[in-house]
């Protein structure tokens, strides 16, 4: 019988790590390959994707006077599908913080809310960046729309872990929100700065509006290093996947033989194959012999 030779695992991380290099550069080097599909799959939740999307709008924002032009410069990115993230913390440069521990942005992590800067020039210090502004608009966005909450003083103490912002969210949608509700479950009575410490520390609090309603993390769990807990199971089902694309391609090596065959096989008893991510699927490579060849993962019984 032909062997498959191949270790699909470590060409999928190698191929992922690069992805996430072109991104977040030099310092995706320092996760262990163990972690790397873990760290990509929560780096879509810190980074928005770039496409068209609707504006919402909540029944009490305000753009402060002045802002308006700028405002409406973003609202026309969001409804035209252009760049979001130059407008958001300069945090989202960085995975990890000075002390190695994973960046982790407490509004974000916590309620699901970015915030957006309001200028729209390049940040002369990190032109990738728009240049720093006082007023951020806090929005909570998913595929389909740009929630807009409203905006606040990047320097208004506890601006970020102010109730008003899950009370708006509440108010103005909350079918959007719907599924993180709990029930027969108390709220915790925090204010800004025990928040704040608690969100520092990795743990999240179960939050109430005004009306009763009681929220878990609107972001969805995640771990006290800040990870988001459905990454962790993706990635353990993605890995599963792959190690199942290793081995239908082993079980269906003997239909190959006759394509080999015609690009110089003689008869040896392992073929080298290689995997590759492409924008279309799977694929497998066969490197000595040229070929190519669509992967497709078998449907769960």
């Amino acid at each position: 019988m032909v062997k498959l030779k191949a270790d699909f695992e470590a060409n999928w991380i190698d191929q992922i790590r690069c992805r996430m290099t072109e991104t977040w550069g030099t310092e995706v080097a320092r996760i262990p390959d163990r972690d790397v599909a873990v760290h990509y799959l929560h780096s879509f939740h810190r980074r928005i994707a770039r496409h068209a999307r609707s504006l919402r709008i909540a029944d009490d924002f305000r753009c402060p006077p002045g802002e308006e032009l700028r405002w409406k410069a973003l609202q026309d990115k969001v409804l035209s599908g252009k760049d979001l993230n130059p407008h958001l913390s300069k945090g989202y440069r960085s995975l990890f913080n000075a002390d190695g521990r994973l960046n982790v942005d407490g509004l974000l992590s916590e309620w699901g809310v970015h915030h957006f800067h309001l200028g729209t020039e390049p940040d002369p210090l990190c032109p990738n960046f728009v240049k720093r502004s006082g007023p951020l608009v806090f929005a909570l966005v998913d595929e389909c729309a740009f929630y807009s909450i409203n905006v606040y003083a990047h320097t208004d103490s506890g601006v970020f872990e102010r109730l008003r912002i899950v009370e708006s969210l509440h108010r103005n949608w909350p079918e959007v929100i719907g599924k993180y509700r709990l029930r027969g479950v108390a709220p915790e009575e925090l204010d800004e700065q025990k928040r704040r410490t608690l969100r520092k520390n990795g743990y999240q609090a179960a939050v109430g509006t005004a009306d009763g309603t009681v929220y878990g993390s609107i972001a969805g769990p995640t771990s006290p290093s800040g990870i988001k807990s459905e990454s962790v199971r993706d990635a353990d089902i993605w890995a599963c996947q792959i190690r199942s694309l290793q081995n239908g391609l082993q079980n269906q090596l003997c239909q190959l033989i006759p394509i080999f065959e015609q690009r110089g096989y003689a008869g040896e008893v392992e073929i080298e194959a290689e995997l590759k991510i492409t924008e279309e699927g799977y694929q497998a490579f066969f490197p000595k012999y040229g070929v190519r060849a669509t992967l497709v993962l078998a449907e769960p019984i």
